[in-house]
């Protein structure tokens, strides 16, 4: 009996290594897409503006490149390939959940670039508060309103920090932005 658990114990720590191993480099491949993408697009750029993107983007593609090596050399490469397909095609809970949390923050990325730091951060709490949270429409709409007022008084009051208030505050400002 004894053993059978040591063998159970042994198999689910060795599924856990290659599952890590296989999230790790799907997560890699999509790092190394998004900054190759980055990297061809601003070798279209002039070169006085482009060479701080070169000095940030050439090391990381190196670095992200010899990621994915050191990954596919500790473990079963093959496995953790196929681990990587089942993750990109949303067949792996954890790995789906990480990426709607990415999808999460890119859309308070473009939510703070349409709206504002104030308008974006009300928008991504409430969301989270009252969806993820399961709170009530009351704590969903304190909390958010209590936090933007908070900021608002840190950075623009204490630190006279002004955030960026967004494309469509710039458009009524009489700013030609499209």
């Amino acid at each position: 009996m004894a053993n059978n658990l040591e063998t159970e114990s042994a198999a689910n720590a060795d599924e856990k290594v290659v599952n890590r191993n296989a999230l790790e480099l799907a997560t890699l491949f999509i790092a190394a897409g998004l900054t190759l993408a980055a990297l061809i697009a601003a070798i279209g750029y002039d070169f006085s503006s482009s060479r701080p993107l070169f000095v940030i983007l050439v090391p990381l593609v190196l670095l992200v490149v010899v990621q994915i090596y050191r990954t596919m050399k500790q473990g079963d490469t093959e496995t953790s390939m196929n681990v990587v397909k089942a993750a990109l095609g949303g067949k792996i809970l954890d790995f789906a959940v990480s990426v709607k949390f990415f999808m999460l923050l890119l859309a308070l990325l473009v939510c703070i670039y349409i709206l504002g730091h104030y308008a974006g951060l009300i928008l991504a709490m409430f969301y989270l508060i009252r969806v993820h949270g399961g709170e009530s429409m009351k704590i969903s709409l304190i909390v958010p309103i209590i936090t933007a007022v908070a900021l608002y008084a840190l950075f623009e009051l204490v630190f006279s920090i002004e955030l960026f208030q967004g494309q469509l505050y710039r458009y009524f400002a009489g700013y030609r932005i499209w």
